[in-house]
C-alpha cells in the first residue's frame, strides 16, 4: 500500500519534471544568446541600468506578443519570455 507521503513526494516531483521540460527550450535559448554575445564581445550586463538604456535607446524592440519594451540586442522578451 502507498502511504499518503509516497503519494505526495511522486506528484510534487512529476510536476518539478515536467516545469523543467517547459523551462528547457527557454533556458537553453538564453544559454546561447548569452554564448554568442560573449563570442562578439556584446554589451557588459553588469553596467548601471542609466548606462544601459542610454546605450540602447535608439535600438529598442516591442514585443508582439504583450507589448513590452526590450532591449535592440535581446532576441527573448524580458517579460514573456516570447521570441522578438
Amino acid at each position: 500500500m502507498v502511504s499518503p507521503g509516497q503519494l505526495y513526494l511522486l506528484a510534487v516531483t512529476v510536476m518539478a519534471l515536467v516545469a523543467l521540460a517547459a523551462a528547457a527550450p527557454v533556458l537553453l535559448g538564453i544559454a546561447r544568446e548569452g554564448r554568442e554575445r560573449l563570442r562578439r564581445g556584446g554589451p557588459d550586463l553588469r553596467a548601471a541600468p542609466a548606462e544601459t538604456e542610454a546605450q540602447s535607446d535608439s535600438s529598442d524592440r516591442r514585443c508582439r506578443h504583450c507589448g513590452a519594451e526590450n532591449a535592440g540586442e535581446f532576441a527573448y522578451c524580458r517579460e514573456c519570455a516570447g521570441p522578438l
